[in-house]
């Protein structure tokens, strides 16, 4: 669906309006063609085995890699992030041996009924502003969200493979929604992670074989989520009182300075 400039700038204005209203921290635009880097690391980390038991994602490669094999009709693909960051150190409770520790994004309601609705809601002021179609993924389908976000310069990904924002660190959820409008791509954010070893060197059990990479076999949120079977006898002195997910990379990123806790 064409747009006219002035047109397409009256729909981000409404969109960026939308995205705020409705508790985004951020959002940002890209095209379906944005990525074409990322099928092919993606089909590394599968060919590595690194996926581990995680068959879904081998059996899904071309249409993680190509937005527009998921959905053919697809113009523009709206990114938007909504942080969650804690208002302290979550490694803090790993000290207290007696409690279990979880995750923070599982600490509160399923981000997915929260942020799929919100997404909804803009997605129809779209609709109703601009005609067309649209389809809201928040962790749903097959779409690579952290390079699409990348792509549309909501942040980088870093060396521990999560998408890190200069204005919210590493605390964020990511949703997409694919629309039929032809919208004007925002600029794609460069790497600021520089020489920092900050998350490689905070992960307990080794996960990342080289920056930028993961082996999700050896990654703790795996191994206490994902995986159904039993946990490794190497890792379970080194996963302690974890009991659902890691937190240690993403804590340990000093963008987190510059983030505000959710609220």
């Amino acid at each position: 669906m064409r747009t006219s400039i002035s047109d397409a700038a009256k729909l981000r204005a409404l969109i960026d309006a939308e995205a705020h209203r409705a508790g985004f921290d951020a959002v940002a635009v890209t095209t379906p063609d944005a990525i074409p880097l990322a099928p092919a690391r993606l089909a590394q980390f599968v060919a590595d085995g690194f996926h581990g038991s995680m068959d879904w994602i081998a059996e899904t490669l071309q249409r993680r890699g190509e937005p527009a094999a998921l959905w053919p009709q697809v113009r523009s693909i709206i990114v938007l992030a909504m942080n969650y960051g804690p208002d302290h150190d979550p490694r803090g409770v790993l000290a207290k041996r007696e409690r279990g520790a979880i995750s923070v994004y599982a600490q509160n309601r399923d981000y997915h009924e929260v942020m799929k609705g919100r997404l909804k809601e803009i997605a129809g002021k779209l609709v109703a502003r601009a005609g067309g179609d649209v389809k809201v993924f928040v962790d749903t389908a097959p779409v690579m969200e952290k390079p699409l976000a990348e792509a549309a310069g909501l942040g980088w990904q870093g060396k521990h493979t999560n998408l890190v924002s200069r204005e919210h660190g590493s605390w964020l959820f990511l949703g997409t929604i694919f629309t039929t409008a032809e919208l004007v791509p925002d600029r794609t954010e460069i790497d600021h992670c520089g020489s920092c070893r900050a998350c490689l060197d905070a992960c307990p059990t080794d996960a990342f074989p080289a920056p930028y990479r993961l082996d999700a076999r050896r990654c703790i949120s795996y191994l206490t989520i994902e995986n159904k079977g039993p946990i490794p006898h190497e890792f379970r002195e080194k996963i302690g009182n974890r009991i659902y997910g890691c937190d240690d990379c993403l804590a340990a990123c000093p963008w987190n300075k510059f983030a505000k806790p959710a609220s």
